[in-house]
């Protein structure tokens, strides 16, 4: 298997919210539902949580190191899926695999996967950019409870020392009927909004990276997607990822 970063879309959400209005830019809408409370000169939060060092050049050494796509500053974010999406920017590397791990709150491991990284003439394995993974486990995340999902850079196999690793954590929420029937009804653009109120971080990541996807050029959605890499302290990585395909 490939790192096929794939997406699965939940229509499932939670929590009955207000129809999105269209006088509300949805750059605004993202920061309200996703902004960590800061006090007068408090420091932008900050997701760089790689491990690791880059002495061995398994990531170049003038680039950004691995970052989870997580809202600060606890990482934790809610969905509503039974298999949903996390998301991550990962450098130009020449890893020999990622390994990806779920535990829930007991630390008993839920879902594991290993994924060998293919190699090019070059050694680079992909372009720098944002890359997906979904949960494939085989049974559903139970609602009500909190998981860790850890996901590591492996450099060198017989040296764990050298892994960089990114984590967060998910939370699943249970599915609200009336919300359900208004994000299938709704445009792409209010379904991202419904999303962001409903705090359904997951969701709101996974469907803005498939509409950025399909609609490249979309100064609107561009706008969202750098708000929402601002948001949760990864701006510095906004520039690097804007024309990045997952």
């Amino acid at each position: 298997m490939t790192v096929a970063l794939m997406l699965t879309l939940a229509v499932k959400v939670s929590a009955q919210v207000p129809t999105p209005s269209s006088s509300t830019s949805l750059s605004s809408k993202l920061e309200n539902a996703f902004s960590a409370p800061r006090g007068p000169g408090s420091p932008m939060p900050d997701n760089r949580d790689s491990g690791a060092t880059r002495g061995d050049q398994c990531v170049p050494g003038d680039q950004r190191l691995p970052v989870a796509l997580v809202p600060p500053p606890s990482k934790s974010g809610q969905t509503a899926s039974e298999h949903p999406s996390v998301f991550w920017y990962m450098p130009r590397t020449n890893a020999k695999a990622i390994e990806f791990v779920l535990r829930d709150a007991n630390v008993n491991d839920v879902y594991r996967v290993w994924y060998s990284l293919p190699k090019t003439t070059t050694g680079v394995v992909s372009p720098a950019g944002i890359k997906s993974l979904t949960i494939a486990n085989p049974y559903p995340l139970e609602i009500g409870q909190e998981y860790h999902w850890q996901l590591a850079l492996i450099c060198d196999p017989s040296d764990t020392g050298k892994d960089y690793i990114v984590e967060g954590f998910i939370k699943r929420v249970a599915p609200e009927p009336t919300l359900v029937r208004r994000v299938q009804q709704a445009t792409p653009e209010d379904r991202i909004a419904l999303y962001a109120d409903a705090q359904l971080w997951y969701e709101t990541l996974a469907t803005l990276v498939e509409l950025r996807r399909d609609r490249p050029n979309d100064s609107n959605l561009q706008e969202a997607w750098n708000k929402l890499l601002e948001v949760v302290g990864l701006q510095a990585i906004a520039q690097k990822t804007a024309n990045a395909k997952s």
